[in-house]
Order: C-alpha cells, then structure tokens, then sequence
C-alpha cells in the first residue's frame, strides 16, 4: 500500500478520534427527573414525559455508537503502527484505497464486508 494513503487515512482516524472525544456526553447517571430539571415528573404529562424519555434512551443508543465506532478507530490506528493496516481479516488480501478512503476503520475488503 501506498505510504500516501496511509498518512491520509491516519489523519482521518485522528481527526475523527478527536471529534468523537471532545463530543458532549449527557450525564445518563442522572435521574430523568434531574436531567429534565424537575422536582418530579407526577404533574406532567405522560406524553411529555415518553417524549423525554424517548429523547434520552435515543441519545443514550448513540453515545454508544460512538463508543463502538471510537473502539473501531483505535484498533484501526494500532493496526497503522504494527504495519497491518489495510489487510482483510478474513481472507488476507489488500483492502482498495477507494474503500480505505471512504471507511479508513473497516477491516474487511469488499468480499468480505456483506459476510458480517
């Protein structure tokens, strides 16, 4: 591969580190009652209540997207400096750069990506 695609695909694995990083997590160790800012949730409503309840499950599933992703882009970058990098883990074979550049973090050529 490539020493250019490399660097390209490293810088966008950082800079995609980074971001997610020094996203704004939501405090879910909270109480619903805390994080809407309400002494109790007896007087509302219970649609405005499924509302918020919805809303925090939702930012709760993506908070854990990005966990997963994060988890995908450092072993990405560990593979980067092991010299591994851009190899499918099922059948060995070099990845396209195409597919490296538009998804730096998969492990898998096209072959092999719909197999998972």
């Amino acid at each position: 591969m490539d020493k250019s695609i490399e660097k390209e695909c490293k810088q966008k694995l950082e800079d995609r580190r980074d971001e997610l990083l020094f996203a704004k997590e939501a405090p879910y160790d909270e109480t619903l009652e805390e994080q809407v800012g309400e002494l109790t949730t007896f007087d509302n409503h219970p649609g405005d209540m499924g509302t918020e309840l919805f809303e925090r499950e939702r930012d709760m599933a993506l908070e854990e997207r990005k966990e997963q992703e994060l988890l995908q882009i450092e072993k990405a970058l560990d593979r980067l400096a092991n010299g591994e990098y851009g190899k499918c883990e099922i059948c060995g074979k070099e990845i396209h750069e195409e597919r490296l550049r538009a998804i730096p973090e998969t492990t898998y050529c096209i072959d092999h990506a719909n197999e998972i």
